[in-house]
C-alpha cells in the first residue's frame, strides 16, 4: 500500500495543496519534504496520519474532506480485497471499510464467517501499517521488561516512549526466539546472530559504537561497545546515538512491510556523516515500504534524487505550494553549499554579518574606493576573521588588481 496523491485543504497554514507521488507511471517509495519553518512539512505528515486515523475525513464524499489521499494497492493486495468482496455477495466496499477492518484487525481475524471484514482480516496475514515518527521524542530510561515480548498488530503507530521502552525487550525476545528455533546453536552463537542482525542495519553509517551483547545480570540490558573497548548499556548512549538507535529500532520492531513510514526531521542530533546516509538505513528496514520524510538537512537532500524532493514555499499571495522534479536543480551527490543555494534557495552560506561586509567591500571596489581608509579597515577586519586563503577575499584582491591595471592603462593614454 502506498500513497499516490495527497490533497490538503484548510489545515493550519495550508489552504489548498495537492502533491502527486507518481512519477513516470511509478509510485515513489521515497518522498522528501523540505522548506522553511512554517511551510507545512509537519502539517503534511500529521494530515496523512490523521487520514488513516479517520480525522478530518468525509468518507461519503472524500473530495470534500480536509485531507484526501489517493491510495495505490499492489496487485496482490487488490486480489486479497477482491476475494474478500466475493465472499460478501460481490458488494463493492469503500476505502473506509478497508481501514476500519485494519483498525479492528484482531477482532475480525478471530472469527471465520463470510463477512467482508472477517475475510479481509483472514486474507491479510501481514497487513500494512502506518508508522509516524514525530520530531520530538523523550528518551526515558529503558529496561528489559520481558524476554517473551508479544506485540499486537496496530494499523496506525506513533513512535513514542511507550514503544521505545519495548526495545530492550524486543532484542531479548529475538534472542530467545532464535534459541528456540535454532536448537543446534549455542547461546553465544545465538547472541552473536542477534547482535549482527542489529549492527547490520547501521553498517553503512560506519559507527564507532556497536551492539556487543547483553548484560550478565538479571536486567538483560543491551550492551554497546565503542572503538576504545568501553562498554555501556543502552541508557548511556549519547543523544545522537539514542536518536539513531531508538528511532530506527522502534521502526524495525514494528516489522513494516508494504507500509507507509512518516518521519519528521530524521536528522535530529545526528552528525552530518550520518545524515548523508540515514535515508539508506530507513530504506533497508522492512520490505516494499513508502517513506515520507520532512527535513531541514542539506545532507539528506544531497543524498536523494530531485524527483523525490518536494520543496514547499509560499507564493506571492502567501499560499503554500511545492516545487519538485525538473523544477529543481539536480541534488543527488551535490556538495552542501550547492544544495543550500540551488535547492533550498539560501542566498548565502555565510553568516549574514560577514556576507554583508563582503558585499560592502565589493561595492567599494566597484566605486574605485579600494585605497580609502574605510575599505582598508573593513578588509583588514575580514582578513582577521576569514584568513588569507578565503575565496571571496581572493576574488576581491583579483578585482582590485584588474581595476588598478585598467586605471593605469587609462592614465598612460
Amino acid at each position: 500500500m502506498k500513497i499516490e496523491k495527497v490533497h490538503i485543504k484548510n489545515i493550519k497554514g495550508i489552504k489548498d495543496l495537492e502533491l502527486s507521488f507518481k512519477k513516470d507511471n511509478k509510485i515513489l517509495d521515497l518522498i522528501v519534504l523540505a522548506g522553511v519553518n512554517g511551510s507545512g512539512k509537519t502539517t503534511i505528515l500529521e494530515s496523512i496520519k490523521d487520514f488513516f486515523d479517520n480525522k478530518n475525513i468525509n468518507y461519503d464524499e472524500l473530495e470534500k474532506s480536509n485531507v484526501n489521499l489517493d491510495i495505490f494497492f499492489e496487485n496482490f493486495e487488490k486480489k486479497k480485497i477482491e476475494e474478500a468482496e466475493k465472499s460478501s455477495n460481490n458488494y463493492k466496499h469503500t476505502l473506509w471499510n478497508f481501514f476500519y477492518t485494519l483498525q479492528n484487525y484482531a477482532y475480525y481475524r478471530k472469527d471465520s464467517n463470510d463477512y467482508y471484514e472477517n475475510q479481509l482480516a483472514k486474507n491479510f496475514k501481514n497487513p500494512p501499517k502506518i508508522i509516524y515518527v514525530p520530531a520530538e521524542n523523550i528518551f526515558k530510561e529503558v529496561k528489559t521488561e520481558s524476554t517473551t515480548l508479544s506485540r499486537k498488530y496496530e494499523f496506525t503507530n506513533t513512535i513514542n516512549s511507550n514503544i521505545i521502552r519495548d526495545i530492550p525487550s524486543y532484542i531479548a525476545t529475538r534472542r530467545n526466539y532464535l534459541a528456540t528455533v535454532e536448537e543446534n546453536l549455542t547461546m553465544k552463537e545465538v547472541t552473536n546472530k542477534v547482535v549482527n542482525e542489529i549492527n547490520d542495519i547501521f553498517n553503512i553509517l560506519e559507527l564507532d559504537v556497536k551492539l556487543k551483547g547483553f548484560s550478565k545480570d538479571e536486567k538483560t540490558l543491551p550492551i554497546f561497545e565503542n572503538s576504545a573497548g568501553e562498554e555501556f548499556d543502552i541508557n548511556d548512549l549519547s543523544s545522537g546515538e539514542k536518536q539513531l538507535f531508538l528511532r530506527t529500532l522502534s521502526i524495525k520492531m514494528l516489522e513494516p512491510k508494504n507500509s507507509i513510514i512518516l518521519i519528521d526531521e530524521p536528522e535530529l542530533s545526528l552528525h552530518p556523516k550520518w545524515q548523508q546516509r540515514i535515508v539508506e538505513v530507513y530504506k533497508n528496514i522492512g520490505e516494499n515500504n513508502q517513506i515520507i520524510l520532512a527535513t531541514h538537512s542539506p545532507h539528506i537532500l544531497g543524498s536523494v534524487s530531485n524527483e523525490n524532493i518536494f520543496i514547499l514555499y509560499r507564493n506571492e499571495n502567501g499560499k503554500i505550494e511545492a516545487k519538485t522534479g525538473d523544477e529543481l536543480y539536480s541534488s543527488y551527490g551535490q556538495p552542501v553549499d550547492r544544495v543550500l543555494k540551488d535547492i533550498m534557495e539560501l542566498k548565502s552560506i555565510r553568516t549574514p554579518k560577514v556576507d554583508k561586509d563582503l558585499e560592502e567591500l565589493r561595492k567599494l571596489v566597484d566605486e574605485d574606493k579600494y585605497d580609502t581608509k574605510e575599505f582598508k579597515e573593513k578588509y583588514n577586519n575580514l582578513l582577521e576573521i576569514l584568513g588569507n586563503t578565503d575565496e571571496d577575499l581572493f576574488l576581491i584582491d583579483m578585482d582590485i588588481k584588474l581595476k588598478q591595471k585598467v586605471n593605469s592603462n587609462a592614465k598612460s593614454k
